[in-house]
């Protein structure tokens, strides 16, 4: 029996033609001390604690930003929808559910009651059919099926204009590419996060000047003096420093109006997170949602090295925001690390999860991806880390990155 306590609520991005976020699949995953077979049984209470967690225990805004949340519906929950707000409320019919007429028929009821419905990782039976005719959204595991050509060819079949398609999975640009010629719509999957052709190209000149930025913000032979020279001369990087300063060091008697000060306030350390982390949303040809993510890194990476006496809160930071730096760039994260000349422990950690700081990283991507086998659970537990202090961390990172973002604009 699976308790509250040992589950672990996840949420992965869904995207546009655009790569603009229009909503979140919420997942949950029993800790790895239950069998990873528990959801698969007990689908029902995977459901009902999704719910719970995100309606009740956490509030849904929190998690979704008031975007479309998708959730599992089992062949229980299709006959017997929770009592729920159904605006931006995607119930996804899990793909073993076959259509009985009585299956049919609760479909129909859910749509009558408000809910969007999507089918579950189609892989093209056409015994399904008559749910795809009442689905508005078709989900389609493009891992599951023989080829992508398999994927034209479905959506050939059932396609009419108000059935919307929605590519899962999707890890690369060019399957993203593809699925769109195919004629996909909506699309989930790392893809955003992986940097496209990074062999044999030359770094443009706003990337080289972000690069160099960076170089000299981390350069550990730096002086104080000059970290905070560059700062003061790049007018918008100090006005975003000094606008985080200000709202984070709440109930200071006076507002903090310069460089200099800010440094006393906060420290350089921290005021050279900041920095990077401006630096990174200069990359303005970059989807938005990468950028969501590698903050989301970075304020998790901290949170759990606060709770790990012997390594930096923000040299973590630090290193969950250059996670992606190869994504953001395009280029291989190795020389963007010899470029930036980091500290060959940050480095080992970026390139190779070494030490303690790539455990932590490792546990970061396990977390987002929802891959909790992946997770040292061992390790977390000696430095006190529960899963439900890990999902708690977790979702304070998703919050404080939303601020932070909702603050720039």
């Amino acid at each position: 029996m699976t308790n509250k306590e040992s589950l672990l609520l996840a949420r992965q991005p869904i995207l546009d033609k655009s790569l603009q976020v229009v909503g979140y699949e919420l997942l949950c995953r029993p800790a790895p001390e239950d069998s990873l077979s528990w959801q698969a049984m007990n689908g029902d209470s995977a459901t009902s604690n999704v719910m719970i967690s995100a309606f009740n225990d956490i509030g849904i805004d929190e998690v979704t930003g008031g975007l479309p949340v998708f959730i599992n519906f089992t062949e229980h929950w299709l006959h017997n929808p929770p009592i729920l707000p159904t605006v931006n409320m995607v119930a996804e019919v899990l793909e073993y559910i076959e259509p009985t007429d009585n299956n049919l028929q609760a479909i129909r009821r859910l749509k009558r009651y408000g809910y969007t419905v999507a089918l579950d990782d189609y892989q093209g039976d056409p015994t399904q059919a008559a749910i795809i005719e009442l689905a508005d959204i078709v989900k389609i595991d493009i891992r599951r099926l023989p080829s992508l050509a398999t994927l034209t060819d479905i959506i050939n079949r059932y396609s009419r204009p108000e059935l919307t398609w929605l590519a899962e999975k999707v890890e690369t640009q060019e399957e993203f590419q593809q699925c769109l010629e195919a004629g996909c719509e909506l699309f989930q999957g790392y893809f955003f996060s992986r940097p496209a052709d990074v062999y044999g190209k030359c770094l443009p000149d706003n990337q080289l000047a972000v690069l160099q930025l960076l170089h000299t913000l981390n350069d550990p032979d730096s002086e104080v003096e000059q970290i905070t020279a560059i700062m003061q001369t790049d007018p918008q990087l100090s006005y975003k420093l000094l606008r985080i300063v200000n709202s984070a060091a709440v109930g200071l008697p006076r507002e903090v109006t310069s460089i200099a000060r800010a440094v006393v306030i906060v420290g350089i350390d921290r005021l050279r997170a900041w920095a990077n982390l401006i630096s990174l949303g200069q990359l303005a040809d970059k989807p938005s949602v990468l950028r969501e993510q590698a903050i989301i890194r970075a304020y998790l990476c901290k949170s759990i090295t606060l709770s790990w006496p012997d390594l930096d809160e923000d040299t973590a930071f630090t290193m969950g925001l250059f996670s992606l730096l190869d994504a953001f760039l395009d280029y291989p994260l190795d020389s963007i690390c010899r470029q930036l000349n980091l500290p060959d422990y940050l480095t080992e950690a970026l390139l190779e999860h070494r030490g303690g700081y790539g455990l932590i990283l490792d546990t970061v991507i396990a977390m987002e991806r929802a891959k909790w086998d992946d997770i040292n659970w061992p390790v977390l537990a000696g430095m006190k880390i529960t899963p439900t202090d890990l999902e708690m961390r977790y979702l304070s990172a998703i919050h404080t990155t939303r601020d932070l973002l909702i603050s720039e604009t």
